[in-house]
């Protein structure tokens, strides 16, 4: 590949780099950054999910909002639904600085996104100093011992990492690096050109259990379900945002397009029963987490159940679970409850399944191994099974042997007596698209311990990351 306009704005970056003095090692005891994650906001939900940018200017298209007042534009976004808000600090190219990330976080409590060009530890420390909960790293300007040592920082100080690639072979490293949440600029470097089908080809290729964004040439909501029907979990858009007359409005119609991703590598914590428990599993980087309102120890009340997932909007997909309720039960306990997907052990009439779908909730259906409807369910009008055992709940082990034993056709997440311990041996030998934990993380029934979450919710992640490519 030839020199592109990323050549020279990453040379400028390295001698800035080169000419800071100060010492990275001494600012790692600050605080690591603890708000809300940004790979949960960005999950698998029932619509994509809207990065929407603060930027005054670009290389390729020079001025569009010089007098942008970056705190006001973020409010806007934030109204109108954004995610996240992606913030550009870069300011001989692009207009921006630290100040504009600092202020916007005084501004929206929604996850933060660093947009500039990371080639030191400094600038990952920088980012965490400002109040972002991720960097970009972008693989075209980067070395693998750079990625690597960037990425890691990042996570070492509570950040996230979008990993930003534009081919194949970048996403193979991407994947190499063990990335999960990997953005695929549909731009060449080289001409400017946007090329979705390409970027379509390189959304493809990423891992199970990998966040996909789908950045530039996103101009219009179509754009946006092109990207949904490729496979992409969320959109990052500047340019569109932030020449638009009606920003608020703008960045509503993106976010109301309907997601079509697989459920395949969701990690889920099921039962939580507080808003600190649920809140503390979407921090650690759970996709789903499930209140049940069912007959169970780990049952919620009406009340308690709007105010966990009112607490999740956001940072997870929030899941009500049902056993054995009539249409009219589960119809009542959904009233007034913002929830994304709902999980349905016992029988589910096509009515209420229709009527489900139809509302854009995403329908998971809780099957037991060798029990009634094992054998004989027609699984392809739900989103995902969730494969358990007779006694959801129980903490017990089952026997599941994977497609091999029973050829399912839509995700399957695998329940029942998983802990940190062993969700990488039942991930292998099921070949599971997703797990799901309520007592392997518990220190009682609904009461979740974070420092189990947390090692449950990576070593889940890296199980499912190497169970294959995306589906």
């Amino acid at each position: 590949m030839g020199a592109t306009y990323l050549d020279d704005i990453v040379a400028w970056h390295r001698r800035r780099a080169h000419d800071d003095d100060r010492d990275w090692r001494s600012r790692l005891d600050a605080p690591a950054y603890a708000g809300p994650s940004a790979r949960s906001a960005l999950a698998a939900g029932p619509h994509v999910r809207v990065i929407a940018e603060v930027k005054r200017r670009s290389p390729s298209r020079g001025a569009m909002r010089a007098d942008l007042y970056a705190p006001d534009q973020a409010r806007d976004y934030v109204t109108g639904g954004a995610a996240m808000v992606s913030v550009l600090t870069d300011g001989p190219h692009f207009g921006g600085s630290l100040e504009d990330l600092a202020a916007v976080r005084e501004a929206v409590g929604v996850p933060l996104l660093r947009k500039d060009f990371t080639v030191s530890e400094n600038d990952v420390l920088d980012a965490r100093d400002a109040g972002a909960a991720a960097v970009l790293l972008i693989v075209a300007a980067l070395g693998d011992d750079e990625l690597s040592r960037y990425h890691a920082l990042a996570h070492a100080v509570g950040l996230d990492a979008l990993v930003e690639v534009h081919d194949e072979h970048e996403a193979a490293r991407a994947r190499d690096l063990g990335a999960t949440l990997v953005g695929v600029n549909q731009r060449d470097l080289r001409s400017f050109t946007v090329d979705p089908e390409r970027a379509a080809r390189v959304a493809a290729s990423l891992p199970r259990g990998c966040v996909r964004v789908c950045e530039s040439g996103l101009a219009t909501p179509a754009d946006v379900r092109r990207a949904a029907d490729a496979g992409f979990d969320a959109v990052l858009v500047g340019e569109a945002f932030v020449t638009a007359e009606d920003p608020v409005s703008a960045v509503r119609a993106f976010a109301a397009v309907p997601a079509r991703r697989s459920l395949a590598g969701s990690v889920k914590i099921c039962g939580v029963t507080s808003v600190e428990d649920a809140v503390a599993c979407a921090e650690a980087g759970a996709d789903m987490v499930g209140v049940i309102l069912a007959d169970s120890p780990r049952r919620v009340a009406p009340e308690r159940a709007r105010a966990i997932v009112a607490a999740l909007e956001g940072r997870a997909t929030r899941v009500a679970v049902f056993k054995d309720q009539t249409r009219a039960e589960i119809r009542a306990a959904l009233e007034g409850l913002a929830i994304d997907a709902v999980q349905v052990h016992g029988p589910l009439e096509a009515g209420l399944r229709d009527e489900l779908r139809g509302r854009g909730l995403r329908l998971i259906k809780a099957l037991s191994v060798g029990e009634g409807e094992w054998s004989t369910y027609d699984e392809r009008h739900v989103d995902a099974v969730l494969v358990d055992g007779p006694v959801p709940g129980s903490g017990r082990r089952h026997g599941f042997l994977g497609r091999a034993e029973r050829p399912f056709r839509v995700p399957v997440i695998v329940a029942g007596g998983l802990d940190a311990a062993n969700v990488a041996e039942v991930v292998a030998a099921t070949g599971a698209d997703g797990v799901d934990c309520a007592t392997g993380v518990e220190v009682a029934p609904g009461r979740k311990d974070p420092v189990k979450v947390r090692e449950f919710v990576a070593a889940a992640r890296a199980a499912l990351g190497r169970t294959g490519v995306a589906p």
